[in-house]
């Protein structure tokens, strides 16, 4: 009798010089017995300063679209390397306008949904997009506006909120590893603190059920079908039989499952 051992998952983060927060969102529980597919869709902070070696590990990669939150005047003084590609479709969607919103940083996520569903819908779009996967969505830490902007996505697939929040605080991790730092020249270079707390965004998951009805209904009414929803899913994610023993589905993504579910980080 022969007994088949199943691959570990691929790694969650990638250390790749010039990045400390890059991550993948593969390999999370979604609706209906589905998963996050791996290598599709990549979180990020800057990516100013990734030499030649580190922007052809993410080409390699298959990475085909850059999708950059940050404001005008960080595009402008820390410009992407990739926003003169002629390899990777770069866009440019910034996701605030550099307000201060009182309450921190669950009121600043709530206000993002709130007040940038258009921005957040256009990513969704983007996404869709021929060759629009796979992708890496960032801003400066890679934290707050791609926390939200991943959150959605995540959500309008149906990966359970904790798991979305719970992938949210793995910046912390991140930041924690300082192996990747020393080829960087920005607040990135040395020991970085964060506030990065899952309820922070548990909090405002809340809010987007309460308010808006959830991602899906956020999305439809600034202008998303229903198919293309679906095809978002479609995407983003794939089935996974339970009869493949695969743990990260058990109990329909719990955060215990997340440990399993992150891969080596």
């Amino acid at each position: 009798m022969t007994t088949s051992r199943r691959a570990a998952p691929p790694e969650r983060r990638l250390r790749i010089p010039g990045t400390r927060n890059l991550r993948d969102v593969g390999g999370y529980p979604a609706a209906d017995g589905r998963r996050t597919r791996w290598r599709t869709l990549l979180r990020t902070d800057a990516l100013d300063q990734l030499p030649d070696a580190s922007q052809q590990m993410l080409i390699d990669l298959g990475l085909r679209q850059v999708i950059d939150l940050r404001w005008p005047h960080e595009l402008a003084d820390w410009p992407s390397v990739f926003a003169a590609s002629t390899r990777v479709r770069y866009r440019s969607v910034p996701l605030l306008n550099n307000e201060v919103v009182d309450g921190g940083m669950a009121a600043t996520y709530r206000h993002m949904l709130d007040n940038r569903a258009a921005q957040l819908a256009a990513i969704a779009r983007a996404i869709l997009e021929p060759d629009g996967v796979p992708a890496v969505i960032g801003c400066a830490a890679g934290i707050d506006r791609t926390g939200v902007t991943i959150a959605i996505l995540l959500s309008a697939v149906g990966v359970p909120a904790d798991v979305v929040a719970a992938d949210y605080a793995l910046s912390v991790d991140s930041y924690a590893d300082e192996s990747s730092a020393s080829a960087m020249t920005d607040w990135r270079s040395g020991p970085v603190s964060l506030d990065c707390r899952p309820e922070y965004m548990q909090t405002a998951l809340e809010h987007l059920e309460r308010k808006h009805g959830g991602a899906r209904a956020l999305l439809e009414r600034h202008g998303l079908t229903a198919a293309e929803l679906d095809r978002l899913t479609a995407v983003l994610t794939e089935p996974v039989e339970a009869a493949t023993g695969d743990v990260a589905l058990r109990g329909r993504g719990s955060t215990s499952d997340l440990a399993v579910a992150r891969g080596a980080s």
